[in-house]
């Protein structure tokens, strides 16, 4: 693997749920489009554990595959889709990726990097919406079209969004916070770089009418690990990942929300 912080390389620290990653690039004008597209996120800190090196490919040069395929040789990684192929040793905390000329393949890489670092954090990515307010944060989740964009839609005006596709959550001594994300789904808006103690967790469902009720905990961690984002087939880590959402199912209420898409489904939410 190539020496990452060569001497000519342009760096950017991009900074989400208090991980910072370092990436290293010799185009001055992808940084550029790095730092736009990361913008609030970015950290001025020099020291990083994660030290990324990113190789662009020319046009013509990658695939159209979607599909995520993530390995393991002890501690060396390595996962590949049409736009990147990322080798990262977890010991050292370096890796190399090569990608397309795109922030958003960049996207892809620290989606993956989070789930594998995060596991071993007592945290995980969730495909859901999350919102704070009145510095609490609640937590949206639901299979595709459920409502997740919709909910953050018709947030009150002091809520804060801090995600509205992949839900970042993280345990901190007893309690579970959610973090803004710079992911971003339908509303094509990044989250804000806060984080706040989840003080409910909601299931999705669209229905005729508005009705909240509490989830079993079996009920509650069959539904959120359908939700769960995690790319690597790895016995340990799937452990630690189930681990952390029965915790979280067990400091956290989860609830079954039927909604209509209108602002009063929020005069249910805690």
């Amino acid at each position: 693997m190539s020496k990452v912080a060569a001497v000519d390389a342009q760096a950017a620290v991009i900074k989400i749920g208090d991980i910072p990653i370092r990436v290293f690039t010799d185009d001055r004008d992808f940084l550029r489009m790095v730092q736009d597209r990361y913008a609030g996120f970015l950290s001025s800190e020099t020291h990083a554990g994660i030290d990324l090196r990113l190789d662009l490919t020319a046009p013509g040069q990658i695939s159209s595959e979607e599909e995520v395929r993530v390995a393991s040789d002890t501690v060396r990684w390595s996962a590949e889709r049409g736009d990147f192929r990322l080798d990262w040793d977890s010991e050292t905390g370096r890796g190399q990726v090569r990608q397309s000329a795109n922030p958003y393949s960049l996207d892809g890489v620290l989606r993956i990097l989070h789930t594998l670092v995060l596991a071993r954090r007592a945290g995980f990515l969730l495909h859901a919406a999350s919102v704070m307010r009145n510095g609490r944060a609640f937590v949206f989740f639901g299979r595709s079209g459920a409502g997740k964009t919709t909910i953050s839609r018709l947030a009150p005006a002091d809520a804060t969004l801090l995600t509205d596709e992949i839900s970042y959550v993280r345990r901190d001594a007893e309690i579970y916070l959610a973090y803004g994300t710079p992911f971003s789904g339908e509303l094509a808006k990044i989250g804000e770089n806060v984080s706040a103690p989840i003080a409910a967790v909601y299931h999705l469902v669209q229905a005729p009418e508005n009705r909240v009720a509490l989830m079993t905990s079996a009920d509650a961690v069959r539904a959120l690990l359908e939700s769960v984002l995690f790319f690597a087939e790895d016995a340990e880590l799937v452990k630690l990942v189930f681990q952390s959402v029965c915790d979280l199912v067990g400091r956290v209420p989860v609830y079954r929300l039927e909604f209509v898409p209108n602002r009063t489904v929020w005069d249910l939410v805690l």
